[in-house]
């Protein structure tokens, strides 16, 4: 059996299609009460609001009466609201950190008894959880914040036997995207042309089925993210060339798209 957070988002919606196709049975969290009937990408929806401790734990009882021991859950809620620091809305703040960190790790820790040996539990991170965004630094943030958690959960988890696997996807072709481009998101964005969900759902699913604790979309992502995590001052120094590439590749995607600003 399967669990996917951020079921009824672009890249949760197109998992859980796939991972019914594959054989799963698929349980799906959303914080969207009028998407909570619409049963047609999953087996069992179920109600969970990530800034919210008490639904947290309700969403973990009703997996657990529903099925006591999982194969595998995905974290795929998220949320972004790009936003200077000079400019922090508080509750947009905090709301970025709630969904994409805090939540997710008392999530992981209210479903931690149902994992058993050979199971494994996927996060969805961002390329933001490698180099900075500027203008979304409560996102960039929180997808650090992320990063570290995986990395150190992976450590925990592994005498038990249950694998913890990031993916790290540049942008993907959904609402959330035009609506952050909407409201000032980063042309960082377009250093590759987005992906479309289909695509981050089938790449998730080779995942499952490797050890590979952190996933990258090539050789060439993996190489250059590891070189500025490991050295910020040529991440700065990249950053000039990569801000043209971007704005090159933003103008191509603006052409395909009417609903981002241009």
């Amino acid at each position: 059996m399967a669990v996917v957070s951020g079921a009824s988002g672009g890249i949760g919606r197109a998992l859980c299609h796939l991972l019914r196709q594959r054989g799963y049975w698929v349980i799906g969290l959303s914080r969207q009460e009028s998407r909570l009937s619409d049963t047609s990408y999953v087996d069992t929806m179920v109600a969970c609001d990530l800034t919210d401790t008490t639904s947290i734990n309700d969403a973990a009882r009703a997996i657990g009466h529903i099925r006591n021991s999982l194969d595998l859950f995905v974290f795929c809620a998220g949320t972004i609201s790009p936003q200077p620091v000079a400019t922090l809305q508080h509750d947009l703040a905090v709301e970025q950190i709630q969904i994409n960190l805090v939540g997710v790790m008392l999530l992981s820790n209210a479903i931690l008894p149902m994992m058993a040996k050979g199971s494994h539990l996927i996060y969805t991170n961002s390329m933001a959880g490698i180099f900075p965004l500027a203008g979304s630094s409560a996102y960039t943030a929180s997808k650090f914040g992320l990063r570290g958690f995986a990395l150190a959960l992976e450590q925990e988890l592994k005498p038990r036997g249950i694998r913890v696997s990031s993916i790290f996807p540049g942008s993907v072709n959904t609402s959330m995207l035009s609506t952050e481009m909407a409201q000032g998101g980063s042309v960082l964005n377009f250093m590759s042309a987005p992906q479309e969900p289909e695509a981050i759902a089938a790449w998730i699913f080779a995942a499952s089925e490797k050890n590979r604790v952190e996933n990258f979309p090539s050789r060439f992502d993996r190489f250059f993210c590891s070189l500025f995590l490991w050295s910020p001052f040529f991440l700065r120094l990249c950053l000039p060339l990569m801000t043209v590439w971007a704005k090159a590749g933003r103008a191509r995607y603006i052409k395909k798209r009417t609903d981002l600003p241009g």
